[in-house]
């Protein structure tokens, strides 16, 4: 098992777990109750953490979250069927599952 990707806000973890999980990698969740423990442990600390369970498919997977808009400065998009707001790391909109476009 290797970490893949860490952060402390649950949608966006949950985000690259499905898209991992769409690409037929194995992954997981560490940390998911660490929330119980903040001031207790470092903050970073209780950030959840994506985990692969293959490490030999680290490099793919880390290729492709390197390809991916996760970055602050990426425009978030309006889905052209149901006109909800998404975060621009969201390759499907959240409410109906239409791709950008």
């Amino acid at each position: 098992m290797k970490m893949i990707y860490t952060h402390e806000n649950r949608l966006i973890v949950s985000n690259i777990k499905n898209i991992l999980q769409r690409r037929g990698f194995e992954v997981f969740v560490k940390n998911e109750h660490a929330v119980s423990v903040m001031g207790e442990v470092s903050a970073f600390d209780s950030w959840l953490e994506l985990w692969l369970v293959d490490e030999n498919d680290f490099a793919l997977a880390s290729m492709i979250l390197n390809n991916l808009k996760l970055d602050s400065e990426a425009a978030d998009w309006h889905c052209s069927k149901c006109a909800e707001e998404n975060a621009a790391s969201f390759e499907l909109c959240w409410n109906c599952g239409t791709e950008p476009g």
